[in-house]
């Protein structure tokens, strides 16, 4: 044993000395939580926001997967080329990341209300420069049905259908 005392295994200090003491132990610091309480001030600075830097917003918009392509540009050239000129930063799902339930990709633009709406006019063109229906269509072969009709039996059926116009007529 040390002249000066012993740590046992919890953790206490004890001296060998001093048998009928209680154990010394470090003086408990004064709230024993993990991390400080946030002052008000604290914790409006640390909270996570929906906004940007001052005057900076967010616009979410769900993309068309056929219009992705023409908006992202051959090796992300048209995409990078965009934020360049609007200053916005625009972030685009996976290509198989669709928003649940439907065929489309999301799209988060972040950026001041007027690099918004180039970026919204943007993409707004190239979905309306897309075609509608995107998928492959196959050909078609229109059948023509084929019947054979005797001509004196359409003369019977029309005689007959017309023997009763005269008395529909009367009443």
């Amino acid at each position: 044993m040390m002249a000066g005392g012993a740590v046992q295994q919890n953790g206490i200090f004890s001296n060998p000395h001093h048998h009928n003491q209680q154990p010394h132990m470090e003086s408990d610091p004064p709230d024993s939580r993990k991390r400080p309480l946030e002052t008000p001030t604290e914790a409006s600075s640390t909270k996570r926001t929906n906004t940007g830097e001052e005057g900076e917003y967010f616009l979410k918009v769900l993309i068309p997967s056929y219009a992705a392509g023409s908006i992202i540009g051959k090796g992300g050239q048209t995409i990078v080329q965009l934020q360049k000129e609007t200053g916005a930063t625009i972030k685009l799902s996976k290509s198989k990341d669709f928003y649940p339930g439907t065929t489309e990709r999301v799209c988060l633009i972040q950026g001041t209300v007027e690099a918004l709406n180039g970026v919204h006019d943007f993409i707004a063109e190239k979905v309306r420069e897309m075609p509608q229906s995107t998928q492959k269509t196959e050909p078609v072969s229109i059948l023509q049905p084929q019947t054979t009709v005797n001509p004196d039996r359409v003369k019977q059926s029309v005689r007959g259908s017309t023997q009763h116009l005269p008395e529909i007529f009367e009443r």
